[in-house]
């Protein structure tokens, strides 16, 4: 359907082609180079859904909420070991890795590390607690 026939039924536009929707977009800056990459079959965002929901240990051991520092942090920065903190709390996102729309090395580069600056650079829409809540390790606490 065009857009005469949508005004002639009375539909209005969404978002209005002056309306503040369209005119914010068009003044965030964008990411440069961000590209999803394909991922593994079983892997969807549903498919994280169904694991976070399984019941399966997505902590890496971890059965008590702890206090960890940045050099805590940077002891786990492997593929298989990765965890960061992002707004002061600490996720092991291993189990996560193979699920993130921008790929493992996309991932990887806030592993070991305080990621919130990157994060917010990038994903500020994004509820990372409710995401990887069954990831949350503990809180990052300043270095003794």
């Amino acid at each position: 359907m065009n857009l005469q026939n949508d005004q002639s039924l009375g539909v209005p536009e969404f978002p209005s082609r002056n309306g503040p929707q369209r005119l914010v977009a068009a003044a965030t800056k964008q990411p440069r180079g961000r590209q999803k990459v394909i991922l593994e079959p079983g892997h969807s965002p549903l498919d994280w859904a169904r694991l976070k929901s399984s019941g399966k240990d997505l902590r890496g051991g971890v059965t008590q909420l702890g206090r960890y520092t940045l050099e805590d942090l940077k002891e786990h920065r492997t593929i298989d070991d990765a965890w960061t903190a992002i707004q002061g709390k600490v996720y092991n996102m291993s189990p996560y890795m193979k699920f993130h729309p921008g790929g493992v090395k996309d991932l990887m580069r806030i592993a070991g590390r305080d990621g919130t600056k990157l994060f917010m650079a990038t994903h500020s829409w994004v509820n990372v607690e409710f995401m990887l809540d069954a990831c949350f390790i503990g809180f990052l606490v300043p270095s003794k």
